[in-house]
């Protein structure tokens, strides 16, 4: 049904007065909306991180240094802060890097680095224009950071190498035996020694200019040392060197086949290459015997019948008159006079070794006897 005109005319005043309300309506929406998108793309988010404060995040629309680090918290930068932007997966971040100094002793002086950030030893060293060597102590070590709060201290090292020519003294070699039983303070020389010599390279080290150590980094001996040969007593330690069984109390634990006690024993000497009646070269442990009472090559065990003398194991390799007529029972071989004097005359106790147990110790005896060709010992 069509509106009459009276209708019509209604409408078209309503309209007339409404429309201008719903326009201004609908544009301030279209504007606030326009505002809301043009805000919200503009904010972000900023992690700001201060090397002297707190790290915060903030959701800002700033880009302005001085307005994020106030609307974060964060005080104003310093003569010599440094910032640094850059960018995270959620926005950004703000690094503020306070300087601090850092102290660098070298040479006999100190300066002091003004510094942001982490560094190395050799970096700062680089930016104080020193250089160092490889022998040089750099404390913190050349790829160590430099702590905030602490110091460089480069200590200079030189080294210093000279030769010497060094006596070394003559030792004493002591040789212990109980023949000096009835004097124990008694000591006799074998064998003079003399000093020897040895060429020494010595290296100096100095640090700062001040004597650190000295090292010895080579030596060479131009002319050996000869020790000096001393006798001195020892107490029961046998004046022969061979071997035989185990001795407890005074008595070989096995093989004894006879024992002599108190016998007279007397000591004489011969030259260095001297032989005995049986042909077996004299040494300490060969012993002269009536070979009527005891056969050559016998092996025995002789000691004092106090214990204080200990002779030691020995072979029955020579003879004499005075053994034969019994005006001795025994002689006890030194290879040397003076000692074949010290103990002209001793009351002995004899064990003679059966054969089977000699046997056991001939090899190991027959090698002393090889090795012994030192007069003296």
């Amino acid at each position: 049904m069509a509106l009459s005109v009276k209708t019509r005319e209604h409408i078209r005043r309503w309209a007339a007065l409404a429309g201008p309300k719903w326009g201004a309506l609908l544009g301030g929406a279209a504007a606030l909306a326009a505002a809301i998108t043009f805000t919200g793309s503009a904010l972000h988010f900023t992690t700001v991180a201060d090397t002297h404060g707190d790290t915060v995040r903030i959701l800002t629309a700033a880009t302005d240094l001085a307005a994020v680090l106030q609307q974060s918290g964060t005080p104003p930068l310093g003569e010599h802060d440094e910032a640094v932007w850059s960018q995270t997966e959620d926005g950004e971040r703000l690094d503020v890097l306070r300087a601090y100094t850092v102290p660098v002793t070298a040479d006999g002086a100190m300066q002091e680095l003004t510094v942001t950030g982490t560094h190395t030893t050799a970096e700062l060293l680089e930016r104080a224009g020193l250089t160092y060597t490889a022998d040089d102590l750099l404390t913190p070590a050349a790829d160590e950071i430099v702590p905030e709060g602490s110091g460089i201290t480069v200590q200079r090292v030189t080294y210093n190498e000279y030769t010497v020519d060094e006596v070394v003294p003559t030792e004493i070699e002591e040789i212990p035996t109980s023949l000096f039983y009835r004097k124990q303070s008694k000591v006799m020389t074998l064998e003079e020694g003399h000093d020897g010599q040895d060429t020494v390279v010595y290296r100096e080290k100095w640090i700062d200019g001040e004597w650190a150590e000295t090292n010895e980094i080579e030596r060479v001996n131009e002319a050996a040392m000869v020790p000096t040969v001393q006798k001195i007593y020892g107490e029961q330690v046998p004046v022969s060197g061979f071997v035989g069984p185990d001795v407890v109390d005074g008595v070989p634990v096995e093989g004894v086949a006879a024992t002599y006690t108190g016998q007279r024993a007397t000591g004489y000497s011969a030259s260095a290459t001297a032989k005995g009646a049986s042909g077996r070269r004299l040494t300490y442990g060969t012993v002269a015997i009536n070979p009527g009472v005891i056969p050559y090559g016998s092996l025995l065990y002789i000691t004092s019948d106090d214990g204080k003398f200990v002779y030691g194991y020995a072979y029955a390799a020579d003879t004499g008159t005075a053994l034969v007529q019994g005006k001795a029972f025994i002689d006890l071989y030194y290879e040397t006079y003076e000692e074949s004097v010290e103990s002209a005359v001793i009351p002995v106790t004899v064990y003679v070794l059966d054969d089977e147990t000699a046997a056991r110790y001939k090899e190991q005896n027959d090698a002393i006897l090889e090795a012994d060709t030192v007069v003296g010992r």
